[in-house]
C-alpha cells in the first residue's frame, strides 16, 4: 500500500476549523441516523471532530479515525471530558478489534482514495467493523462539467482569524479525465506582524466517482444500497444534486 501524502490542506488544524465550523447540514443527518439505529458509530475522517463531537455530546456512543495525528490532537484538546476514542489510523488499513452499528465517512474521505485498490481497501476495512445489521453510508461530490473545469487562481472567500488578521483564500483547480482526479490548490495570504505578506499554498487532491461506477464498486464490495440521496435533506438523488449519498447494510 502507498503512502498516503495527500494531507497538506490538514497541516495546520487551526485554519482548518477558521475555515470548517458548521455541524449542519451533514452533522444533522448523521446524527439522525446514529440516533434512529443505536449502538457504536466509527467516523472515518474526523478531523478536529467538527461532526464528532457535538454527536457526542447528544450521548452517541463514537469513536472518530483520522490519519492526521495534528487533527486528532485538536480534537482531543476541543473534547475536553467527553467520552470519545480517538485513533491515529489510516481508513485503508485499521483493525480495531471491535465492530460498530454505525460507520460512515465524513469530509469527502471516500473521495481521498485516489486509486481503485485505495477504494477497495477502505471499503473491506468497513466491512470488516461493521456488525452484519448495521449501516454504512457513504457521501460524495457529484461530479458535474462546471465543477470539474479547469480554472486559474480565483478568489474564494475572506476571514479574520486571532487579533483581526485578515486571510485571503483564493486557489486553482485541474481536473484529470483519466484518473478523475481533481486537484484543488488553495492560496492562502496574510501580513506578518512586521507587514510582510505570507503566502502559503496547500494542493488536495480529490477522485470523482461517478454514479453508476459508485453502485458498481459498493456491489463488488460487499454491500447493498439501501436508501440514495441527492444531499443531505434527503432530496431525491437526479442528475441535477450537488452530491451521492448512500445509505448501505452488508450484503448477506
Amino acid at each position: 500500500m502507498t503512502t498516503f501524502t495527500n494531507l497538506e490542506e490538514y497541516a495546520d488544524p487551526e485554519i482548518y476549523d477558521q475555515e470548517n465550523t458548521d455541524f449542519e447540514p451533514d452533522g444533522e443527518f448523521y446524527l439522525a441516523y446514529a440516533q434512529q439505529i443505536g449502538g457504536a458509530v466509527l467516523e472515518l475522517g474526523c478531523g478536529t471532530g467538527r461532526i464528532t463531537i457535538p454527536m457526542a455530546q447528544q450521548g452517541v456512543d463514537i469513536t472518530g479515525l483520522d490519519i492526521a495525528p495534528q487533527m486528532i490532537a485538536r480534537a482531543k484538546s476541543k473534547a475536553q471530558q467527553l467520552s470519545v476514542q480517538w485513533i491515529t489510523a489510516d481508513t485503508r488499513d485499521f483493525a480495531l478489534s471491535r465492530t460498530f452499528r454505525l460507520i460512515f465517512e465524513s469530509g469527502a474521505t471516500f473521495q481521498h482514495m485516489l486509486t481503485q485498490a485505495d477504494q477497495e481497501n477502505m471499503l473491506a476495512r468497513v466491512r470488516e467493523h461493521l456488525e452484519p445489521d448495521g449501516r454504512f453510508i457513504v457521501g460524495t461530490i457529484m461530479p458535474n462539467i462546471d465543477l470539474l473545469k479547469d480554472e486559474v487562481e480565483q478568489e474564494w472567500f475572506t476571514y479574520t482569524q486571532g487579533d483581526k488578521q485578515e486571510v485571503r483564500v483564493s486557489g486553482t483547480q485541474h481536473f484529470d479525465w483519466l484518473s478523475q482526479i481533481k486537484t484543488e490548490t488553495a492560496i492562502r495570504r496574510w501580513k506578518d506582524l512586521k507587514g510582510q505578506e505570507i503566502v502559503k499554498h496547500a494542493p488536495l487532491s480529490l477522485r470523482y466517482t461517478f454514479p453508476q461506477e459508485m453502485k458498481t464498486l459498493l456491489h463488488h464490495n460487499g454491500f447493498i444500497i439501501l436508501e440514495s440521496f441527492g444531499d443531505w435533506d434527503k432530496s431525491t438523488l437526479t442528475q441535477a444534486s450537488g452530491h451521492i449519498i448512500h445509505v448501505c447494510r452488508l450484503a448477506h
